[in-house]
């Protein structure tokens, strides 16, 4: 093989594992967008009803207004 022969197999070799780099890099962060938006659907959940059994504790709390 030639210095030149060499080279351009060394170069689509380190293309091949660039693409392969680049599309797991791609799908680590599709997965990780998924999973981040069902965490925060998640939270958000919780922290709704959280909010909500404080509210109603402060209302039973509240003395009735005097009209």
């Amino acid at each position: 093989m030639t210095i030149s022969t060499e080279l351009n197999e060394n170069l689509k070799e380190e293309k091949v594992n660039l693409q392969n780099s680049i599309s797991l890099l791609k799908k680590s962060m599709h997965d990780y967008k998924a999973k981040r938006k069902s965490e925060w659907k998640s939270f958000k959940n919780k922290f709704k009803g959280d909010v909500e059994e404080i509210e109603k504790s402060l209302t039973k709390l509240t003395p009735p207004r005097k009209k």
